[in-house]
C-alpha cells in the first residue's frame, strides 16, 4: 500500500464483507481489485485481510473493531443509503469516482476486463441491438460476461455524480 498526501494511506485491494454487497460491485466498476461473497464469515475476512493486506470494507462495527486490534485497514460504513455509502466510502478509502471501462473491473466476478473491437468475437453474446449500436465491447478475463456502454453506464455516471456531489458536500462541512 502507498503512501497519500500528507501520510494518508491509499486503499486499492479491498474485501467487502456481505452486509455491503453493492460497494464490493462498485468498487469493481471503478477498478479496485475486491474480493466479495456473501458467505464470507468475519473470521475468514480477517484471515484474508491478514495474507493479502486488503482493507475491509464492513458496515459490522464488531468486524471493524476486531481488523483494528489486529492492526489490519478497516473502514466502517455507517452510512444507509447506497449513493451515500458510495460517498462515504470515496472519503475514507480515498479512491475515485471515475467510471473508465478500461480500468474496471467485472462486477460478478472482479475479473480484469478486456476490450473487444471486433464484433465477431461477441456476436451472440450480447442482444443484436447492443451489437448493432456499439463498436466496442469490454470482456471478462475470467468468467467471459460481456459489457458495453448501453443506458446502464448513463445511470452509473448519474449515481457517481450525485455520490460526487455528497462528497464535496461532506469535505466543505469538515
Amino acid at each position: 500500500m502507498s503512501a497519500g498526501r500528507r501520510g494518508e494511506r491509499l486503499h486499492n485491494a479491498f474485501i467487502v464483507d456481505s452486509m455491503l454487497g453493492h460497494l464490493a460491485k462498485w468498487l469493481r466498476i471503478l477498478g479496485y481489485d475486491t474480493l466479495y461473497s456473501s458467505s464470507y464469515s468475519d473470521w475468514q475476512i480477517l484471515r484474508i485481510a491478514e495474507k493479502t493486506g486488503r482493507t475491509i470494507v464492513t458496515g459490522d462495527r464488531g468486524l471493524y473493531w476486531r481488523a483494528r486490534k489486529r492492526g489490519l485497514n478497516a473502514i466502517l460504513i455507517e452510512e444507509q443509503e447506497k449513493v451515500s455509502r458510495l460517498a462515504e466510502l470515496a472519503a475514507k478509502a480515498r479512491i475515485r469516482l471515475e467510471l473508465d471501462p478500461r480500468r474496471s473491473r467485472c462486477p460478478v466476478c472482479n475479473g480484469e476486463l478486456v476490450e473487444v473491437r471486433d464484433k465477431r468475437v461477441v456476436s451472440g453474446r450480447v442482444p443484436p441491438q447492443s451489437l448493432e449500436a456499439n463498436n466496442v465491447f469490454y470482456v471478462c478475463t475470467r468468467c467471459g460476461k460481456v459489457y458495453w456502454e448501453g443506458s446502464h453506464w448513463r445511470n452509473m455516471r448519474r449515481l457517481i455524480e450525485e455520490a460526487k456531489r455528497l462528497l464535496g458536500d461532506k469535505r466543505e462541512a469538515a
